[in-house]
């Protein structure tokens, strides 16, 4: 007999390793007749040495106890290595305990001794294979699941009843910027929720705790980087997750939507206000100017009386602040055309700065450059950006510790797989608040005494009309940064 070829080509493949020829003709033949392919080898070495590819087909190997060649602790590792998926059964004639416990330790199915029952090997063979299908089949299961939930974009995160992560799935990580070793075990509403968010989450988690479901409910997921993200959630109790009680919580990120939603809803209220503004420009530029006049000859008959002159210098400068808020409003609602060409941004942000030299003098004021990237150069209106760094840099004079030191940083970046500048502005200040970097880009949102609140606001419309990016820097840094991204060439 070939005992090293298969005997038998069957629906099913199992590999007999037995050092007796009478035995292992035996247990083929059992097995030949029942339709198994039956692969046979009498030393440790003979059953070793075959292709890789062979044991990925093997669904049992029924290995004798003793052999003359193999240590059987060693070649029970090896075959386990060879053949993960394979039930392994062992034969021997030797009644030892010891040993019978230590092979079921190793990862054995079962143990049976010599003289061999034909109905007991069937028996413990049938054991054997239902139990690798059950496995294979939770394995499909759970794998078929876990491609679901990995392709899903979607937050899916499955927790215990005591609120430890016990699941994180791949978009949860590339949204928050969490791994999943630094979530997992962690309790997810202290680590995750937002913390104005906590109560309503509290909420959710009790009912579920009852076994009521959640559906629709709204609450942001806080980010490693310290930003939130608003997500809707599902969620659902499982009764058995690896054999105890989970929550299930499925959130899908409706950030980029309420942001559209609360665009929508300004541009709408802004249109508004600039056709209204733009005739209230108009009507009150005329009505300035005749006050003006009026001013001015009645400055020629009181000249020689100075209290008088302060009263009507202090009405002419009221008159003016309020010709500037008209215009700052007027400039927002209108539409913004760009005149732009290839321009180097180092001379741009230099002729805002030499704009505020009154201010820059009057406080000692420095500007402080780095320039990192080895071009400089990119497509841009000057004029629109001059008004962008103009803007940045009073705010930065205005908060600025004296002697005030800005600082700002030019150094080569992508934005959005294309070639950019990104240029960061900060100052020596005592930085903003949560709600300042939250809000600072919002119209009409404002922390001086004087002004309406766009500055910002049309900062962020000109930068977006060149397919550029502004930002607030990370938080956790002294002063406060602004971070201008642009992109090289026309978007």
């Amino acid at each position: 007999m070939d005992t090293a070829s298969a005997r038998r080509l069957g629906s099913r493949r199992v590999l007999v390793v037995e050092d007796d020829a009478d035995a292992l003709a035996n247990i083929c033949d059992i097995l030949e007749l029942d339709d198994f392919a039956v692969d046979a080898a009498s030393t440790a070495r003979e059953a070793l040495d075959r292709p890789a590819q062979r044991w990925t087909s093997y669904e049992a190997l029924i290995l004798d106890r003793r052999l003359p060649d193999a240590d059987f602790d060693s070649l029970m590792l090896q075959l386990r290595a060879l053949a993960p998926d394979a039930e392994l059964i062992i034969v021997t004639g030797m009644a030892d305990i010891r040993g019978a416990i230590d092979a079921l330790r190793g990862g054995a199915t079962d143990y049976i001794l010599k003289p061999l029952d034909p109905d007991a090997l069937r028996a413990s063979l049938a054991r054997a294979l239902d139990r690798r299908a059950l496995r294979l089949a939770k394995r499909r299961s759970e794998d078929a699941f876990r491609t679901l939930v990995e392709s899903a974009e979607a937050v899916i995160i499955i927790t215990r009843l005591d609120r430890s992560i016990v699941y994180f799935s791949s978009f949860a990580e590339r949204l928050t910027g969490y791994r999943v070793e630094e979530v997992v075990g962690q309790n997810f509403r202290d680590r995750l929720i937002h913390e104005q968010d906590r109560t309503l989450t509290d909420e959710a988690m009790h009912r579920l705790g009852v076994g009521e479901s959640v559906r629709g409910l709204e609450c942001r997921l806080r980010s490693r980087d310290g930003s939130s993200r608003c997500l809707v959630w599902n969620a659902r109790r499982l009764d058995d997750y690896e054999g105890e009680g989970a929550i299930l919580a499925v959130g899908h990120d409706i950030t980029d939507l309420k942001q559209a939603q609360q665009r929508a809803l300004q541009a709408e209220r802004l249109a508004a206000i600039g056709q209204m503004v733009t005739g209230l420009a108009h009507e009150s530029r005329n009505a300035l100017q005749r006050g003006q006049s009026c001013l001015e000859m009645l400055a020629l008959k009181v000249a020689d009386r100075p209290e008088a002159l302060d009263l009507i210098r202090r009405t002419q400068q009221a008159q003016d602040h309020l010709h500037h808020l008209f215009e700052d409003v007027r400039s927002y609602a209108a539409p913004i055309r760009l005149e732009s060409g290839r321009f180097d941004l180092t001379t741009v942000w230099r002729e805002a700065w030499s704009y505020l030299e009154p201010t820059v003098r009057e406080q000692s004021a420095t500007l402080n450059e780095w320039i990192e990237a080895p071009e400089t150069r990119c497509w841009l209106d000057p004029f629109r950006l001059v008004q962008v760094f103009r803007n940045i840099f009073e705010n930065a004079l205005s908060a600025g510790t004296a002697p005030v030191a800005i600082q700002i940083q030019c150094v080569s970046t992508r934005l959005d797989g294309i070639d950019a500048l990104q240029v960061s502005i900060r100052d020596n200040g005592p930085g903003l608040t949560t709600e300042q970097a939250d809000r600072i880009f919002e119209p009409f949102f404002t922390t001086k005494a004087r002004g309406t609140g766009l500055g910002m606001a049309i900062c962020r419309r000109i930068v977006e009309a060149h397919g550029g990016r502004i930002a607030v820097g990370p938080p956790g840094v002294p002063g406060a940064e602004i971070l201008l991204t642009l992109p090289r060439e026309p978007s």
